[in-house]
Parts: C-alpha cells; sequence; structure tokens
C-alpha cells in the first residue's frame, strides 16, 4: 500500500512539474520584452503549491527542484567571474545559479509546511487563511531568491527600470518586485479558489478513502453473492 502510495506521489509530482514548467515558459515568452533580464507575470508557481497542499513539504520542495532544475535545461544566464577575485572568482557563478534557479522554485515548496494546519482546520475561513500564509511565504521566498541575486551579481549603473537605476539595490527590489508582487497575488487568488470551491485537488486522502471503501463494499457484495451461491448449491444438494 504504501509503495502504491509513493508512486502515485511521484507521478503527481513529475506531472505538476512539467505542468510548472509549461506555465513559466508560457509566461517568460509573453512578458520578454518587457522583463528583459527575466521574469514574467503568471500562475506557474500553482502547480508547486497544489502538490505542496495535496502531499506536504517535502513532495512540494521535491516538485519544485525538479521544475527548477528542467528550466536549467532549457538554458540558463550565468554571470562572468572575470569581475571577481580570489575564492569568490569560482564561487560566485555557482552561487548566483543557486539563487536563480535552483531555489528559485524549490524555495515555493515550502507552502507545504503549512499543508496539515490546513488539513486540520475545520472551518473553511481558517483553511483559506492557512492556504493565503503559505502561498505568500512561498512567493516570498522566490522573490526573496530573485532579489538577493540581482543584488549580489546583476547590479548595472548603464541600465534601468522604471526610472531606477540599475547600480543600487532598490532597482532589484523594483525589477524582481514588479512581477513576483503579481505573481504571489495572482497565484494566491487562483489557490484560495480552488481551496474553497474544488478541496479535492488539495485533499487527495478523502478520494484515496473514498476508493477502499467502495471497494471494500464491493469485496462484501461479492462476498455475500459467493455465500448465498454457496447455500443454494448446497440446499439442491439435500
Amino acid at each position: 500500500m504504501n509503495k502504491k502510495i509513493s508512486v502515485r506521489v511521484l507521478a503527481e509530482i513529475a506531472i505538476f512539474a512539467a505542468l510548472g514548467f509549461a506555465l513559466d515558459a508560457l509566461e517568460g515568452g509573453i512578458f520578454k520584452g518587457v522583463f528583459v533580464n527575466g521574469g514574467g507575470i503568471g500562475f506557474a508557481m500553482v502547480p508547486v503549491f497544489i502538490i505542496a497542499y495535496r502531499r506536504g513539504l517535502i513532495p512540494g520542495i521535491v516538485c519544485g527542484l525538479i521544475l527548477s532544475v528542467i528550466q536549467m535545461l532549457g538554458g540558463v544566464y550565468v554571470i562572468s567571474s572575470a569581475s571577481y577575485t580570489g575564492a569568490m572568482k569560482f564561487f560566485a557563478p555557482f552561487f548566483q545559479i543557486a539563487l536563480d534557479y535552483v531555489l528559485g522554485y524549490t524555495v515555493v515548496g515550502f507552502a507545504g509546511a503549512f499543508a496539515s494546519k490546513y488539513r486540520n482546520s475545520t472551518e473553511m475561513s481558517r483553511k483559506l487563511l492557512w492556504i493565503v500564509i503559505g502561498t505568500v511565504i512561498g512567493g516570498l521566498a522566490k522573490f526573496t531568491c530573485h532579489v538577493l541575486s540581482g543584488g549580489f551579481f546583476w547590479l548595472d549603473p548603464s541600465i534601468e527600470f522604471m526610472g531606477v537605476n540599475g547600480g543600487s539595490w532598490i532597482y532589484t527590489f523594483v525589477y524582481n518586485g514588479a512581477y513576483c508582487i503579481p505573481n504571489i497575488l495572482i497565484c494566491t487568488a487562483i489557490m484560495v479558489l480552488i481551496a474553497r470551491f474544488y478541496p479535492i485537488f488539495l485533499n487527495p486522502e478523502e478520494k484515496e478513502v473514498a476508493k477502499e471503501e467502495d471497494i471494500d463494499k464491493d469485496t462484501l457484495l461479492v462476498a455475500k453473492a459467493e455465500t448465498t451461491e454457496n447455500n443454494k448449491s448446497h440446499e439442491e444438494v439435500k
């Protein structure tokens, strides 16, 4: 039974990671001319949030990590190490890749830390509260990764965004906030709607238990039918 559940969870993780990648690529293509250094507005975090609330913290993080890895296979932007000296000449690109790509979607899975609180809440208002808290924290964690990467590795005084010079930390907050904050709001709204009107997506155990109960009922009916048939046969023999 545990093996079957594990396979089911892994399959769900793979499917939702692929869906997240498709959504991320779509929003990145649509907003390519707006966010020239990467980023887009959409709901690519939703698949990771769904897994995080369906299956918990670890599956949520794994789903985000797989999505990050798939995203990297499509190409990465790596800083030049020529502008660094000493140990940072070697480590800087790895830190930048970690913040921009590896951790970018992985930290979204932190929303799964609130999955049990969501499921254990009996009032809908409390359930929705934990949905909002988890999605906002997961989204802000992703935003933080991009802000840190922008501040440490991508500041450039020769560029600007929305009138803000690219040589200051204010720039990285404004640039990344311009798409990360709308994404958090959109994804939170979608997750609230799912929790409110389609809670089965976030509570797979209920469906699984129902299936098991149906199987038990069918087994009991078959057993009763076989018993009745055997009794009739026994009476006919008499």
